[in-house]
């Protein structure tokens, strides 16, 4: 499968920036000269700066310009993790991995739920109500939920594995969410929460099963369909 136009741009201003041509504070060449200087279009060009901005690498500045917010990678990405981030195959092994934490995550959230967890939990299932009706991202309403749950299970290995993934997803969360039917991913929240306070364990797991696969199936489906226009 080839790489997307926008992943090879990633890589080679990671690259430079790892080489350190560019140091923190240093303003990046404008979109006319790095189109030039790399032979691609806009939108291409675009998104590969986005990425980066996720990556909190670099930051736009209104009318100035992109300018350089890390150099140092070390706890951000390697060769490997970055071809986590951007190469659509390991992706995929990425959330099938995120799929196997969270679902065991449910599980023992509805053995060892508190009242305070639960309250987290009900925020977050607010929160996404309110984004769905005044028509707004629900990013953050997902993040919170799913945190809450991995952070009722209390356990402390669940929790770093799932910052660290977490860190890993942000540069295509805003894709997952694309694809994602706000209305049904609510249905699924609401049901989860629902077994976790009722301590349903079979029943948590299995609905948070259910929802992520559907998640991830609607992001694959339309990886491949973006991929095909670069082969």
């Amino acid at each position: 499968m080839a790489k997307k136009v926008s992943t090879m741009v990633t890589e080679y201003l990671l690259e430079q920036i790892k080489l350190e041509n560019y140091q923190i504070g240093d303003k990046l060449p404008s979109e006319r000269e790095l189109m030039q200087i790399l032979n691609v279009g806009r939108s291409s060009l675009r998104e590969a700066l986005n990425t980066l901005v996720d990556m909190d690498v670099v930051e736009k500045r209104m009318g100035i310009g992109v300018f350089v917010k890390k150099t140092d990678f070390t706890n951000l990405v390697d060769s490997y993790v970055l071809s986590v981030l951007l190469d659509t195959e390991i992706s995929g092994d990425l959330l099938e991995f995120r799929l196997m934490l969270e679902v065991e995550s449910a599980g023992l959230a509805a053995l060892k739920a508190t009242d305070q967890e639960l309250k987290v939990m009900e925020q977050a299932i607010t929160k996404h109500i309110l984004a769905i009706e005044q028509e707004k991202p629900t990013i953050e309403a997902d993040e919170l939920f799913h945190k809450s749950i991995v952070l009722a299970t209390r356990n402390s290995v669940f929790i770093r594995v799932y910052h660290f993934l977490a860190d890993l997803l942000h540069s295509f969360k805003q894709d997952l969410l694309k694809v994602e039917n706000k209305e049904k991913s609510l249905q699924y929240h609401q049901e989860i929460y629902q077994a976790i306070k009722t301590r349903n364990k079979l029943q948590a797991k299995a609905v948070m099963r259910e929802h992520l696969l559907e998640v991830t199936n609607r992001y694959m489906h339309a990886q491949k369909q973006v991929n095909k226009s670069y082969i």
